[in-house]
């Protein structure tokens, strides 16, 4: 069986609080989830990324052992806003 997956799209805010993004859409095909990143308000920065169904991707600091983020995961960045302002 081929890998399955989604494409999720995030909204990528610095506000320096826990969570710095969240998800706003999600799609099964990368074409579909960029039209919809080119419509949004573009005061704003996204991520598109690829997810995986049922399956873990977690990613374990490799001296502590701890969970510290997400392994094998593809994403790309859409920058719209500066983010020097």
């Amino acid at each position: 069986m081929a890998d399955e997956y989604i494409w999720v799209i995030f909204v990528a805010e610095q506000t320096g609080r826990f969570p710095e993004f969240y998800p706003i859409g999600a799609f099964t095909e990368r074409d579909k989830a960029v039209k919809e990143i080119d419509k949004l308000p573009k005061d704003k920065n996204y991520q598109l990324l690829r997810l995986h169904v049922n399956r873990m991707f977690p990613y374990y600091h490799k001296k502590s052992g701890e969970l510290v983020g997400m392994d094998a995961i593809h994403h790309e960045h859409f920058h719209f806003k500066e983010m020097d302002e």
